[in-house]
């Protein structure tokens, strides 16, 4: 049974206060969803389309940006260094499995249709480090679901790495 893959779920953070929300410029002419993963670019940011190519993650969408407008002030929940997220899995566009021999393993982060994956076929920022897998920490949902570790788009936990 395929899954329907949704933006990363922050799992925890070196804080007991969660990320830090910032308000960010935001690039023209962009729109994204809430819980995409953001990029800075010139000193603002956009969302990350497609794979990042080891562009630096900066944070994640506070809200949605619905109609792609001129320069405006955006909130970013601030990833640091240490944040654990669950994230879907890609290779490039296509949904992935992910396995035992992807565990330790840093990956960039790709996007598709406003949905923010690690990419296993990208591994020039390596932002997103693969800690545990769905199975392993989701047992029970795993079973009740019907998924293993085979089921693409694969579920796993990531620690986020500063760039």
């Amino acid at each position: 049974m395929a899954r329907a893959a949704v933006n990363p779920k922050v799992l925890s953070t070196p804080s007991s206060v969660g990320l830090p929300e910032v308000a960010m410029l935001a690039e023209d002419a962009k729109t994204w969803k809430q819980g995409q993963l953001m990029y800075l670019t010139s000193g603002t940011v956009t969302p990350v389309a497609a794979a990042t190519g080891g562009s630096a993650v900066y944070g994640i969408a506070a809200e949605d940006q619905a109609t792609a407008t001129s320069t405006s002030t955006v909130n970013i929940l601030r990833l640091v260094s240490g944040t654990r997220l669950e994230m879907y899995v890609t290779a490039t566009a296509a949904d992935a499995a992910i396995g035992t021999a992807n565990l330790g393993t840093g990956y960039d982060a790709y996007t598709k249709s406003n949905v923010s994956y690690i990419d296993t076929d990208g591994t020039t920022g390596a932002q997103f480090q693969v800690v545990r897998l769905f199975t392993d920490y989701q047992a029970e949902r795993a079973v009740h679901d019907g998924n293993t570790d085979a089921t693409t788009p694969g579920i796993c936990e990531v620690l986020f790495t500063e760039a």
